[in-house]
């Protein structure tokens, strides 16, 4: 089918970039996250962790995947989730709002911590639940001095936007 969106972060442990997308596969899988690790250097990239689905398991759709630092070795993962294959059409996220079901807009937003190596510590946990759900379309996670920080509007079109901020215990 084609990929979605992504993230790459640095390692602020190493010398390292995480990255996280989401992909989905020409015999119809629905869209995955993958992780990998990669590290840059003057000679080029190379991986330092092969590419690999986060949630194997999983049946459904995992989009907006975006990745921001814990610290010692650890990543918080934020996406959507949804038990169904919402993009039929990969060409529709190009110009309208993705034909995203609204219950995946209201109720599919996830975290999850993951190691370096994109094994899952904990979660996922449902963040939705708590009023802090993520847009869709893209998840830009912002790291601020009180915890990691992120904006959603209400869905396309939408004018009011609610800032979340999730606090980390080291």
């Amino acid at each position: 089918q084609g990929v979605t969106q992504g993230a790459i972060k640095g390692d602020p442990d190493g010398p390292g970039f995480a990255v996280v997308w989401s992909n989905g596969t020409e015999d119809g899988e629905p869209d995955k996250l993958y992780y990998a690790m990669v590290n840059a250097n003057s000679s080029g990239v190379t991986w330092q962790v092969e590419p690999r689905k986060v949630f194997p398991a999983s049946t459904g759709t995992q989009l907006g995947g975006n990745i921001a630092p814990l610290g010692r070795g650890r990543w918080l993962l934020a996406y959507s989730e949804h038990p169904t294959d919402v993009i039929k059409d990969y060409l529709k996220i190009y110009w309208d709002n993705w034909a995203i079901p609204e219950e995946m807009r209201d109720d599919g937003s996830r975290v999850a911590v993951v190691d370096s190596t994109g094994q899952v510590l904990s979660g996922p946990t449902d963040v939705s639940a708590l009023g802090a759900r993520f847009p869709v379309e893209m998840n830009h996670l912002v790291l601020r001095p009180q915890g990691i920080g992120w904006v959603a509007t209400d869905g396309p079109g939408k004018t009011t936007a609610r800032v979340a901020l999730l606090r980390c215990r080291q």
